[in-house]
């Protein structure tokens, strides 16, 4: 069911940041001038943005797998964008997951 779930949630954040960030409408403006021959840029220059997106969506599904699988703490933009009580709540939620996790391991 987790590797499902990651398959998903690649899925939709590649669409969303394709099709809802102007970085994957920039790709998508690209391509379509390369295939009506408007630009006359190799393919992968074109797609660059798009390429981009997909390495982004990745990092971030894998990061995320990390941190739901607590081996992973809070990273610096979240304690940076997020409020003190926010983190502390995170980090004590992760406390008691990484409890339940040794308490099943005995």
């Amino acid at each position: 069911m987790f590797i499902i779930d990651l398959a998903f949630r690649f899925i939709f954040a590649l669409i969303s940041f394709t099709f809802l960030g102007w970085i994957g409408w920039v790709g998508l403006v690209l391509i379509a001038l390369k295939f009506f021959h408007v630009i006359h840029w190799p393919w992968w220059v074109a797609a660059l943005p798009l390429e981009y997106g997909v390495l982004y969506c990745l990092y971030m599904m894998i990061d995320g797998a990390l941190y739901r699988a607590g081996l992973k703490g809070i990273g610096g933009y979240a304690r940076f964008t997020a409020t003190d009580e926010k983190i502390a709540d995170i980090e004590f939620k992760q406390a008691l997951h990484n409890l339940e996790r040794e308490s099943e391991k005995e």
